[in-house]
Parts: C-alpha cells; structure tokens; sequence
C-alpha cells in the first residue's frame, strides 16, 4: 500500500469513528427526551397536601360547586360548627362556618399544592345570604377577610 492510500484509509477510519460518534450520542438524546416526555406533569398529579376541616365541623361534601352552592348548603346545616368540603376551578375547598365564633373560614388547596386560609369575621348568617346571592363572601359594611399560608 502506498503512503496516499494509507492516509487515505486513516482518514475515512476517523470520519466514520465520528459518525458512529454521533450517530451514538444522538441516540442518546432521542431516548432522555423520549422519557422526559412521558414523565407526567404537576398538573396531571393530585395534590400532594389533603386538606382536612379541624375536628368538632359537620362537614359535607359537594364535589363540584360553586361558592354560592356552598354558602347556600352551609345555611342549611344549622350545626353550630358547620363545613362543606368542595371543588372549583381545579381548587378543592373547605369552608367553614363557626357560628358560635361567628366567623367563616375558607381553606384553599390549589392543585400546585398551596393551601390558603381565609377569615371572614362577623355576621355569618348575613354573609352567607350575600354569598348565595353574589358569589362572594364581601357583603357591604362588613370587614374584609384576613388571609395566611396554613403550611408556612
């Protein structure tokens, strides 16, 4: 063999060695991204945090709802320490009506997992009518609600 054709053969060698190479790496790559894509998301999984009513609430479920079907299943409970556990908009929620307190709490379990606690001080009854009627809990002349994370 001559000199040109042996540098010529060395040559192809590494060209091929690199293709190979790269053939290799790319399917690599292909297979993490191909499982990266199966994996699912947050949003396709369930809440990692269970939201619970503290003990002493006759609580009952609804499943989905709105805050006006709540508040009107809250009115109807005449328990002293009454609850309805619901669903809306992805959030599952728990509100609480504490009559002998006279206050409302809401507890918000989002589906990232946050879960917010919301106060409504004063006049349960009234608050509740507003609610059935409006959609919210913010009835005229009334002080706003006090909020905090529950799980910080």
């Amino acid at each position: 063999m001559t000199t040109s054709t042996r540098a010529v053969l060395l040559r192809m060698r590494r060209l091929l060695t690199i293709v190979a190479s790269l053939a290799v790496l790319g399917g690599i790559i292909w297979a993490v991204v191909a499982e990266l894509e199966t994996q699912p998301t947050a949003r396709d999984e369930p809440p990692a945090i269970v939201l619970r009513a503290p003990d002493g609430f006759d609580v009952k479920r609804l499943g989905g709802a709105s805050l006006a079907a709540a508040a009107a299943g809250l009115r109807e409970n005449p328990s002293v320490r009454a609850g309805v556990k619901y669903s809306e908009n992805g959030d599952d929620i728990i509100l609480l009506a504490d009559r002998e307190r006279q206050r409302l709490v809401e507890m918000r379990a989002s589906r990232s997992g946050t879960i917010v606690e919301r106060v409504w001080p004063e006049e349960v009854d009234r608050r509740l009518a507003w609610a059935i009627e409006h959609g919210n809990m913010d009835a005229p002349g009334l002080p706003p609600p006090s909020g905090k994370n529950l799980y910080h």
